[in-house]
């Protein structure tokens, strides 16, 4: 499994990280004002499968900065291990206009 660390931030102190490990395993955090408890697990073969075809189905996604003026989550996509892992950073509004990009996203939330 390749290592993915997935995080948004929003308003009032909203954050909403998932990491997983080479080994499958996964960590999954998200607060608000009424904050959730961590959850962790480790991916069934079949969501290895289903992140790594999405992944794969991505390519090399482009970064979709904030537009100015813009009030709305900020995420950020890293996938790799340390010397190889790439960055991407890009808002919620992208979403709607990449699919790809939307379906991990998705997978990753659904953990």
């Amino acid at each position: 499994m390749l290592p993915i660390k997935y995080q948004v931030v929003g308003e009032e102190d909203y954050a909403f990280v998932v990491e997983i490990t080479e080994s499958g395993e996964f960590f999954v955090s998200s607060g608000t004002y009424t904050t959730e408890r961590p959850r962790k697990g480790r991916l069934s073969e079949e969501q290895q499968q289903e992140l790594l075809g999405a992944i794969e189905a991505l390519g090399r996604p482009k970064a979709y900065p904030m537009p100015e003026g813009g009030e709305a989550f900020e995420a950020q996509l890293t996938i790799g291990d340390k010397l190889g892992a790439v960055t991407y950073p890009f808002w919620e509004g992208a979403l709607a206009t990449d699919a790809k990009l939307k379906d991990l996203v998705r997978l990753l939330e659904t953990l």
